[in-house]
């Protein structure tokens, strides 16, 4: 299965910014401990669905990058939102925008194969082989910025 979420895997972010002052090397040890067990538990709601790889518009910390991958889990962060609802369509996925909101119907199961390619300097992911796909992506390549801006608007 593969399941692909919108949401932010990180430490819970405040709308104001705040800082920690701390005493002891022990108060701060503390704090990190915390941090630690609030996004291992984040990435435990997700990895209970047992995804293959997982998505998000958001940012995903270094840890939840690490817990994730010690699970065998791939995962792609950043995505701008057009691009995250087209792979949704794409692969039978429900966006969901917090994991304790997940339900095994959310998961998306139309995906065949995950890849990263090179593609000249720049590297690129696939999802290819999707069962019944509602969506694609067509990949311009070109001599000039200008040549790929009037290819595009001939495509529209």
């Amino acid at each position: 299965d593969h399941f692909f979420v919108s949401l932010s895997v990180y430490a819970r972010q405040f709308r104001r910014p705040f800082s920690i002052w701390t005493d002891t090397l022990s108060d701060r040890a503390t704090l990190l401990r915390m941090e630690e067990e609030y996004i291992q538990d984040l990435c435990s709601q997700i990895l209970k669905f047992k995804p293959d790889l997982v998505i998000t518009e958001k940012g995903l910390s270094d840890l939840a990058c690490h817990f994730l991958s010690k699970a065998g889990v791939s995962a792609i962060r950043r995505l701008r939102k057009t691009d995250n609802n087209r792979i949704a369509k794409a692969t039978g996925a429900v966006i969901v925008n917090r994991p304790d909101e997940l339900q095994e119907s959310d998961v998306g199961t139309g995906a065949g194969l995950f890849e990263v390619k090179k593609i000249g300097d720049e590297f690129f992911s696939f999802i290819v082989e999707c069962k019944d796909p509602k969506a694609c992506t067509v990949l311009l390549r070109g001599p000039s910025k200008d040549f790929l801006n009037e290819v595009e608007r001939n495509l529209q």
